[in-house]
């Protein structure tokens, strides 16, 4: 079994790498073709700055290799041998903390790369020591309300038969209430003062009333002090629910074209985006947990472990991404026909000409290179390509 494990995980690291390959092969395939959206110096660097992402993939890929490697070939031998304390829930959570502890460091190298490749190119725009600040909130944040979680999660695996399934309904209730309290652990990284603009306001009011939804506010996040790039979302569940602007946006787009990109965010509160998100979300977790849940023992044995609650919790982890990359392509055929959709939605509550002209605005000040193969798209994309979606856009104009 544990052999299975590893000549699987092998297989789905080298498809990743094959995969990063062939589409830095493409960037620069149709590089020649000449400039597209863009010009040339812009499509210039939105190719190079591509081609050093995927490089990135590729040694996150290897990385993820060796990590799985390590801990299936004594790592995990080792931390149990020096923590595990049997029916304590304390020594399991040792176990994970150390396992999460190794984990950052070896990886956190990669992670600093892609800050300096984000520098580079002119996106990341804090300094190191604003970095360093927002790793530790995000370590503390993580010890305090991860680890509550993970107690909780090997409660259950510990003391239920059917554990996978009461870890399962867990688990998406946790999701639930992230969502929920998003806005609340966003503001330990970021401001968000109340837009200021009132006639602006007013407009994304009555856009906001075409559709029914209904927000506590309406915010501007200072995105600026970290990055460059544009963006805007809805935030929240319920009561919690607001509108988020970049500051970044209000800059380099328009009125109408702010309004058009809110109004495709309308339209996936319209089409119950969220909802549906949520519930894909779930049903992944729920082919995770029922795999995991029924894991043999004579794995563990290989392993030289205990089938305790930590143990299960990282294997999941250690493999859960392999499930998710087999599910992930029909999850974005679900998410691109939503995004169409949102399109629509927004093109019809404003213009098209507006949507599709922030699109390009998006493409260039977020260097967005804009073609990519239809197979790289397939796996990996949410969204649809960003031609196609000016084609439609042109197209109902």
């Amino acid at each position: 079994m544990l052999q299975f494990l590893l000549i699987i995980y092998g297989i789905y690291v080298f498809i990743k790498i094959l995969l990063e390959i062939k589409e830095v092969f493409y960037i620069k395939k149709v590089f020649e073709k000449g400039p597209v959206l863009l010009n040339l110096k812009d499509y210039e660097t939105a190719a190079i700055y591509a081609i050093n992402k995927h490089t990135l993939n590729i040694f996150n890929a290897l990385i993820s290799l060796f990590l799985v490697v390590f801990w299936l070939s004594g790592g995990l031998f080792i931390i149990n041998f020096l923590l595990y304390k049997p029916h304590d829930i304390l020594s399991e959570l040792e176990i994970l903390g150390l396992f999460f502890t190794i984990n950052y460091i070896l990886t956190l190298p990669i992670y600093i790369w892609e800050k300096h490749i984000d520098k580079k190119f002119g996106f990341n725009v804090a300094p190191w020591k604003l970095f360093f600040i927002d790793e530790i909130k995000k370590i503390a944040l993580f010890i305090i309300f991860g680890g509550a979680f993970f107690a909780g999660l090997i409660y259950f695996i510990d003391n239920f038969k059917n554990w996978w399934l009461w870890g399962f309904l867990f688990t998406f209730f946790v999701v639930i209430l992230i969502n929920v309290l998003y806005p609340f652990f966003a503001a330990f990284f970021n401001k968000f003062e109340l837009l200021k603009d009132e006639e602006l306001k007013k407009e994304i009011e009555n856009l906001m009333n075409k559709v029914g939804f209904r927000s506590s506010g309406i915010f501007v996040m200072d995105a600026s002090k970290r990055d460059t790039r544009l963006n805007a979302y809805f935030a929240g569940l319920g009561k919690s629910k607001r509108v988020v602007l970049f500051d970044t946006l209000l800059k380099k787009l328009d009125k109408k074209e702010i309004l058009a990109v809110l109004g495709h965010e309308l339209g996936h509160f319209k089409h119950k985006d969220i909802l549906k998100n949520i519930a894909v979300v779930g049903v992944m977790l729920f082919v995770v947990f029922f795999i995991f849940g029924n894991l043999p023992d004579s794995l563990f044995k290989e392993l030289m472990i205990p089938k305790n609650g930590a143990n299960i919790i990282i294997l999941v982890l250690l493999f859960s991404e392999v499930i998710f990359f087999i599910m992930q392509p029909f999850m974005n055929l679900i998410s691109r026909h939503n995004e169409f959709a949102a399109d629509e939605m927004g093109a019809e509550l404003v213009d098209e000409k507006a949507l599709a002209s922030a699109l390009k605005k998006l493409v260039s000040e977020n260097k967005h290179f804009p073609k990519v193969s239809k197979l790289y798209s397939f796996i990996y994309h949410s969204h649809p390509p960003i031609l196609e979606r000016l084609e439609k856009l042109e197209s109902k104009e």
